[in-house]
Order: structure tokens, then C-alpha cells, then sequence
């Protein structure tokens, strides 16, 4: 089941005595326990009918004698169990699950991690309540989530200010959410959202950001290139490691698009981990100005340069001659990276 799903229900009246939100996705279970906790109580009822427990501070036989107390002004009492994964004698939880109280509704929220499916306890929640897994997504099905999200709260991203979010902030949905929300705020009622604005979002600048650097070393504009680097690694905080990682993907990208020859476009987006016909669109034409051995020098040379930023046969400089001297191998990678210490 879905966080949607939980949604339709619960405007549908749809009310089920036991909730179960678990998994790596901390973000996904929080919204679920914010929109219950919101919606199945109305506000002057939560002072007297809702609970909030912590899973450290309280053991089953605590959870279950609240959870059969009677409600005093709703037709239900409602217990909230956070960090439910810190409880100790979960399974003990068993046989309450196995016939929950009519007038109470336990939420647990286990976070970081999902509740063991070969417990006992676990079935008793799949037979008489909703379990909803919060598991990170993959990595290609992350930008029709966002595209969806945005949707959702009203905004209008099109797919390269969908990339360049998800490039630059991440995939995991407990970063990108937020991020959402504050274009939400900033673009109440405006038009389409564009990678400037991600940028902006963020806080780069639309000249010196990840995305030029990839374009110039695309074209081999050195000047530009060696020019997006220095700015880039004069910003406060930088560091050449997550950039390493950013161009690792792009030239990774690049290098399956090679490999597959003449695929079809849904081999492309599968290889690549992304099915939207505009990044695997550019994507292949990023390809078309690489030989597949120039990108197989390139991948080399990232993997060298971020050994050295982890100290590996490296003593000297800073993050910014690392920086310089890694464009200048991947504009011109002409021999092929050695890992020996000789």
C-alpha cells in the first residue's frame, strides 16, 4: 500500500484499527503519521483522545492498556507510537494486533528500518490493519515520483528542472520533499518551473554550476571549463568529492549508451536508470561526442582523483588544484590512468 492510497482511504471514511508505517524512508513515514494524526481526530478532540508515545519510554503492555482505555469526547481514542522500532517487546504486541480494540487505532511508526515480516505480529497487522512500506525508491522510478509530487502540490516542473533537482539535490525522497514544498511556497500560482529555478533554489549560480561544467567538457571548451571549476571550487564549503560522484554518473551514463550500440530508447532508460525521454535524449547525445574508449580514460580518472582526495598518493594542494588538475585529465585523457603506487 501507498501513502496515496492511505489518503483515498481515509477520505473515503475508510478507517482501520491499526496503522503500520516502517522502513528506510524516515521522511515517507513521518508525512504518514502527520496526515493521520491531523485527519482521524479534529483538533479539540486530540487534547483528550490522542496519545503520543515513544518507543524507548514504553513496552507493549504500556501500549496495549492505553490503546483499551474509552475515548471521552470522539467515537476513538488514537495512539501514536514513534521510534517503534526502539520497542523491545514488539512481538508482544501480538495478540492485541490479532483482535484490536473496536474504538482505538494504534499507529506505529518504526523508522530506519521495517518490522520483521516472519513475526507473528506482523501478520496479525496485514490481516486487520494497513501497512504502508516506506522503502526507498529506484533510482528510475525517483523523477516520475517527483514529477507526481509536484503535481500534487500544485506545481508545474518540467522534466529538466526535474533532473537537475534530483542531480544535484539527490534521490532520496526525505531530501527532495522539503525542497518541493519550498517551490511550492515561492511559485504559489506562477508558471513553469526551470532549471534556473532549482538553481536558485538551491543556491547555485546559473553560470557555475554541475551542469555547464558537463556541458563544456562535452564540447571541450577548455577556457569555460577550467573557468566553471575555479568558481565552483571558490564557493564556501566546497568539496571535490561530491562532484567526482556527479561526474562519475554522468560519464558512467554515457558509457552504457555506448555499450548498448543501437538500443531502443526504453533499453536506453532501463541501462540508465532513468525513462524520461528527455534525459535519455540527452544522454545520447552526450554519447555521440565520446568515443568509448575516451570515456572508459574518463571513468578511470575520476576513480584516481577520488582516491587522491581520500589522501591516496596525494599530499599536497587543496580541493581546488585537485579540481584543476582532474578537468584537465578529462579534457585531455589521453593515457590511461594507472593504480599502482609505482
Amino acid at each position: 500500500m501507498s501513502l496515496d492510497q492511505l489518503k483515498k482511504d481515509l477520505k473515503a471514511g475508510t478507517i482501520y484499527p491499526l496503522y503500520l508505517l516502517h522502513g528506510e524512508e524516515s521522511y515517507l513515514v513521518d508525512e504518514a503519521a502527520n496526515y493521520l494524526e491531523e485527519h482521524l481526530l479534529q483538533e479539540h478532540e486530540r487534547v483528550f483522545d490522542q496519545q503520543i508515545l515513544y518507543g524507548m519510554d514504553c513496552t507493549a503492555r504500556y501500549i496495549v492498556e492505553q490503546l483499551q482505555l474509552f475515548p471521552m469526547l470522539a467515537s476513538r481514542r488514537v495512539v501514536i507510537v514513534r521510534e517503534a522500532q526502539m520497542i523491545e517487546d514488539i512481538k508482544d504486541l501480538e495478540v492485541y494486533a490479532s483482535r484490536p480494540a473496536p474504538g482505538s487505532i494504534l499507529i506505529l511508526c518504526m523508522k530506519g528500518k521495517s518490522m520483521d515480516k516472519r513475526l507473528k505480529v506482523y501478520d496479525a497487522f496485514k490481516r486487520n490493519g494497513f501497512i504502508l512500506p516506506a522503502d526507498p525508491l529506484k533510482e528510475k522510478d525517483v523523477l516520475p515520483w517527483l514529477m507526481k509530487s509536484a503535481g500534487s502540490l500544485k506545481l508545474n516542473i518540467n522534466p529538466e528542472a526535474g533532473e537537475a533537482m534530483i542531480e544535484l539535490i539527490g534521490h532520496e525522497i526525505s531530501s527532495l520533499y522539503p525542497e518541493l514544498k519550498k517551490l511550492a511556497v515561492n511559485h504559489a500560482g506562477g508558471g513553469m518551473i526551470s532549471k534556473n529555478d532549482i538553481l536558485d533554489l538551491i543556491g547555485l549560480s546559473r553560470e557555475y554550476n554541475v551542469f555547464e561544467l558537463q556541458n563544456a567538457l562535452e564540447t571541450g571548451n577548455v577556457l569555460k571549463t577550467m573557468r566553471i571549476g575555479a568558481s565552483m571550487a571558490d564557493q564556501k564549503g566546497y568539496s571535490i568529492i561530491p562532484l567526482i560522484a556527479l561526474l562519475a554518473g554522468f560519464y558512467s551514463r554515457i558509457y552504457a549508451v555506448k555499450s548498448l550500440g543501437q538500443a531502443s530508447d526504453a533499453a536506453i532508460g532501463e541501462a540508465i536508470g532513468n525513462k524520461s525521454p528527455f534525459f535519455i535524449n540527452r544522454t545520447k547525445d552526450a554519447a555521440r561526442k565520446y568515443s568509448i574508449e575516451t570515456v572508459e580514460k574518463c571513468i578511470g580518472w575520476l576513480h584516481v582523483y577520488d582516491m587522491k582526495s581520500k589522501g591516496w598518493l596525494y599530499s599536497g594542494g587543496d580541493d581546488k588544484s585537485l579540481t584543476i588538475e582532474l578537468l584537465d585529465r578529462l579534457l585531455y585523457p589521453d593515457n590511461t590512468p594507472m593504480f599502482t603506487d609505482n
